[in-house]
């Protein structure tokens, strides 16, 4: 009897210590801080152990049902369902992607030939992140593979990538979509519905545009320099294995309470506890088979990140401490709900605390101010080209030809900078990141038009 009481005692021990050692109303105060700092108009937070939530909170002024696009964080849901079509042995992770969508080819046939289910899982596909932007719009599924069809020839997979270097890109996954309703004769959203969802007791948790839209979402926001702005969007299925299931955060905590049971179910089993560990095992850039793993402020950490034009999400599984994190933003911001996540890991572990700057927040002001800067040059120089009567004299002056190509050079030098800081193609950013698409477009115009403004200013003046 004494042992059975001793076990029990043990069990609950780390439960005991987190309640023990962490004060949920630090972590209140810490979130409505940064509501403030990143003007955040919602965020939900989930934290739960093995068996159930410790604590559940929505902030913001948006007290409906609504649920969260999780970006992303879909990828996880997309990675079990391969996996448990890999246990059924209906495929195999060293199958070519071509056997199972014989649509799959790239501009060189030869190596996208060479690209395997595993390749896709792993982010080791060789496909470069601008195909992660792609998605066909049709409901019809022969259409839509004739769309796969036609973009896929366009690109041009990294041969000296494959099956060793992580690209993150969403086709990855969208591709597993398209393979998991092959192998298994189900649409996408039926067979997590019926295999994920259904199991995890996720009733709340959508995988349809449709579904998401009768249930309701949570109102998104897209930042405009700084600031919240309301902002609707559609979307289709097409992209959901990759990156729009609609969830909240109950549903994505019982989700936790499985893999922090190395995925098991009261009854059953969501995945094989060594297909599990398969799967959170890094292979490329601490990338698994949809799971980033690696420390987390020193501690062993299982997770994935989510952004999408009004979303941001996370979820964090500290399993040696025996607890997960869900937090959910209607902000697109990746690098704030970064912040929270790492806020909230450090108050229940009682570490040193860190003052997060809002860098993100600042650098839009910047762009804001350099784009009025830009403006109200160009307005000056026009003033006095009108006093020039709007001369047009083309200087042969060497110098003054050298600033005029350094000018329209730097004006267009904005178009590939932040792209690239950003991480996102440039014709993406006027959906993704409207204020800076618009801006670096309308400020490029703008700036060269300046330069030359300049230029016969100059012209005229000599």
């Amino acid at each position: 009897m004494k042992q059975k009481v001793l076990i029990i005692i043990i069990t609950l021990l780390p439960i005991c210590n987190l309640f023990a050692q962490n004060d949920f109303k630090e972590i209140d105060t810490f979130l409505m801080k940064q509501m403030q700092t990143w003007h955040i108009p919602n965020i939900s937070i989930a934290i739960t152990n093995k068996d159930s939530i410790l604590y559940i909170k929505e902030f913001g002024n948006d007290k409906s049902k609504g649920n969260y696009l999780i970006g992303s964080v879909s990828k996880p849901f997309t990675a079990i369902a391969t996996m448990q079509l890999v246990e059924q042995g209906k495929i195999n992770l060293d199958d070519f992607v071509k056997k199972h969508l014989n649509w799959f080819e790239t501009n060189n046939k030869n190596i996208s030939d060479k690209i395997t289910i595993r390749h896709l899982l792993n982010q080791t596909s060789g496909l470069p992140k601008k195909a992660g932007f792609f998605t066909p719009q049709s409901q019809n599924q022969l259409e839509i593979e004739k769309a796969y069809k036609n973009y896929l020839s366009t690109l041009n997979a990294d041969e000296t990538a494959i099956g060793k270097q992580h690209i993150y890109c969403n086709l990855n996954y969208q591709l597993l979509g398209q393979i998991i309703q092959k192998a298994s004769g189900l649409k996408y959203a039926d067979y997590v519905n019926r295999y994920i969802f259904g199991p995890a007791d996720m009733k709340n948790t959508f995988a349809t545009y449709q579904e998401t839209q009768s249930y309701g979402l949570k109102n998104g926001y897209q930042y405009l320099f700084g600031y919240p702005i309301k902002r609707s969007f559609e979307y289709n299925d097409n992209g959901i294995a990759a990156g729009d299931i609609a969830s909240n955060a109950e549903d994505l905590s019982k989700f936790l309470q499985i893999l922090l049971n190395n995925g098991q179910l009261e009854k059953d089993s969501l995945l094989a506890k060594n297909t599990l560990k398969q799967m959170q095992t890094p292979f490329s850039n601490r990338y698994g088979m949809g799971f980033s793993i690696g420390d987390w402020n020193g501690l062993h950490s299982i997770r994935h990140s989510g952004l999408t034009r009004n979303y941001s999400s996370a979820i964090n599984i500290l399993p040696n401490q025996n607890y997960g994190i869900v937090i959910l933003t209607n902000i697109n911001s990746f690098y704030a709900v970064r912040n929270l996540m790492d806020g909230v890991i450090i108050r229940l572990n009682k570490q040193e605390k860190v003052t997060y700057i809002p860098y993100e927040i600042y650098f839009r002001y910047a762009i804001l101010g350099l784009f009025f800067w830009s403006f109200i040059e160009f307005l000056l120089r026009l003033n006095k080209w009108q006093k020039q009567k709007f001369r047009f004299k083309y200087s042969k002056n060497k110098k003054d030809i050298f600033w005029l190509f350094i000018s329209v050079f730097v004006a267009f030098s904005w178009l590939f900078i932040i792209p690239y800081f950003a991480d996102l193609p440039l014709l993406s950013m006027p959906k993704l990141q409207p204020d800076l698409g618009y801006a670096l477009f309308i400020g490029a115009i703008i700036g060269t038009l300046s330069s030359f403004v300049q230029y016969f200013i100059k012209s005229n003046t000599n």
